[in-house]
């Protein structure tokens, strides 16, 4: 049985956010069978553009070029990182070392951050190679990502989702632009299936603000996020399944105190 934490990852992104630290440094072209070079640290994290003309496996290899601890990171065009397109393995023993083959599900722009731990520059050599493989296409999910989410509003109450991993259905994204300023919870319910609940800033969707993976009441589709708003403030809430590939069907439940 995989063991769940919910640790201080999301206030520490709360507060690189808050200093303005998440812009990459540069989004210069990844060009399959070239060697870059680069520098990133956490205030300025480099990335590098990827065009894909099919789906395909696209296969990054980085190593540091000063003994940084790396980190690769593969998103889509909004920035959310593909299913099972983070590495940090640190290779061999190696913290700088970092390789790995992510599936790309269809023609787009991709991403491929480079990141460390460090606040200083960290200096890397970043490597990648293509195999087109059309067979690996899978369709466009409606709201499967920040650009598509589905609207929500402190009046609602509940809305109903499903996802299903089989069908590529990996997760589902809503956004809520708050309309005066409170308490907003926001609460899954699901009678089968284990989910999580991660609230993210706008355009910062590598690292949740929040993450709720707690199994409230001991059951492992209940999960709760509760945030303080302000007026015009949009949040995005991601719901996906604790393992990938079942499908779910939940309710999405929001409640707002507003501010007296």
């Amino acid at each position: 049985m995989e063991r769940k934490t919910l640790g201080m990852s999301g206030i520490l992104a709360g507060l690189l956010l808050a200093a303005g630290l998440a812009a990459p440094a540069y989004a210069q072209q990844l060009l399959p069978g070239r060697i870059a070079t680069g520098s990133t640290s956490s205030e300025k994290v480099a990335e590098l553009e990827f065009r894909a003309e099919s789906a395909g496996i696209l296969t990054v290899i980085a190593r540091s070029t000063d003994e940084s601890d790396l980190v690769l990171v593969v998103t889509d065009g909004d920035g959310q990182p593909l299913p099972d397109g983070r590495s940090d393995q640190d290779i061999g023993g190696d913290t700088g070392a970092e390789q790995f083959a992510v599936t790309i599900p269809r023609t787009g722009t991709y991403r491929v951050r480079v990141e460390t731990y460090s606040w200083e520059s960290a200096g890397f050599r970043v490597g990648a190679s293509w195999l087109a493989f059309p067979d690996l296409e899978v369709p466009p999910d409606p709201d499967g990502s920040p650009s598509t989410a589905i609207p929500i509003a402190v009046e609602q109450q509940s809305v109903s989702g499903s996802i299903d991993g089989r069908a590529g259905d990996y997760w589902d994204w809503y956004v809520l632009i708050a309309d005066r300023s409170g308490t907003l919870t926001v609460a899954t319910r699901a009678d089968e299936g284990d989910l999580v609940l991660e609230a993210f800033e706008e355009g910062q969707y590598t690292e949740a603000l929040e993450r709720s993976d707690q199994d409230l009441q001991g059951i492992n589709g209940n999960e709760a996020l509760t945030l303080i708003v302000t007026a015009g403030q949009a949040l995005y809430f991601k719901v996906s399944a604790f393992s990938e590939g079942t499908a779910i069907d939940y309710r999405l439940q929001i409640g707002f105190i507003p501010d007296k």
